[in-house]
This record gives C-alpha cells, sequence and structure tokens, in this order.
C-alpha cells in the first residue's frame, strides 16, 4: 500500500466523521456534503486497494 491510498483513506474517515458532526451540531447541508465526500473517498481507496491485489505489486 503507497502513500496516496493511505492519503485516501485518512481523508475519507476524517471527511466523514467531521460531516458527522456537522450534521448533528447545526450546518447539517454542510455536513452532508462532508459525510458524501467522505464516502467517495472510501470508495475510490477501495477501488485502489482491489487493483492492487489484483496485480500483485504489493511488496508487503
Amino acid at each position: 500500500m503507497n502513500g496516496g491510498t493511505l492519503a485516501l483513506m485518512i481523508t475519507g474517515l476524517v471527511g466523514f466523521g467531521a460531516g458527522a458532526y456537522l450534521a448533528a451540531t447545526g450546518s447539517r447541508e454542510v455536513g452532508i456534503v462532508l459525510m458524501g465526500g467522505g464516502l467517495i473517498f472510501q470508495v475510490l481507496t477501495l477501488r485502489r486497494l482491489r487493483a492492487i491485489k489484483k496485480d500483485g505489486s504489493d511488496a508487503g
């Protein structure tokens, strides 16, 4: 796993967490947008992990 994949993973988790917090405490629309963005980053992470697994290019 390379740094780009880890960055996507962390960005997705932080974005979703921040969105959930904002949606619960006040700015609902912004929170929902951040949660959606976080989920998109998580989907991109899963795509990259599947591609790495398929290629077998992970030096592990």
